[in-house]
């Protein structure tokens, strides 16, 4: 009788970020959803808007830099939207990922795109996202009923949220 020595199986112990990112995006969306069931607080619903669109973002970063692909968030202010895109020759929406769905901002809300850098020949603003998660200069607002939420990219491409209170008088 002949001893085979015990194979080795590797396993990998922990989570990827990217793993940790879905759960830290989905413990936000959970916390929207919470709040605007409970709370109409219209300034409140505004800023966990921002923050759910400043996380999307941040995961959008992260997808790129993983897959290597470019990615845009284009805004319908009108409709008080917006959708994902990857780059494939043209710009095709993200349809295969859930938390990439096209988001839709409740009807008390407003928001505003500002693109510094923005063409003239886009028929809609867009956010793009390079393929090693580089984002273009912009600034998303998100209006309430007293106060704004501006989200912004600085020159360090860190995500930041401002809150503006509305002028009275």
């Amino acid at each position: 009788m002949r001893i085979v020595p015990h194979s080795r199986v590797q396993s990998a112990d922990g989570f990827t970020l990217l793993e940790i990112m879905v759960v830290v995006v989905l413990i936000g969306i959970t916390v929207t959803l919470v709040a605007l069931s409970f709370n109409r607080d219209v300034d409140r619903v505004a800023e966990l808007e921002a923050e759910r669109f400043a996380a999307l973002l941040d995961l959008v970063r992260d997808e790129s830099i993983l897959s290597g692909q470019t990615f845009a968030i284009e805004v319908d202010e009108v409709a008080r939207s917006y959708r994902f895109l990857r780059a494939d020759g043209t710009w095709v929406p993200v349809t295969e990922d859930s938390l990439l769905r096209p988001r839709s901002l409740p009807e008390f809300l407003d928001v505003r795109l500002d693109l510094p850098e923005r063409s003239a020949k886009r028929a809609e603003p867009r956010v793009v996202v390079q393929a090693l998660g580089e984002v273009t200069p912009f600034a998303l607002t998100i209006i309430g009923e007293r106060s704004e939420y501006q989200v912004t990219i600085d020159s360090g491409q860190n995500l930041v949220i401002k809150k503006h209170d509305h002028e009275t008088g």
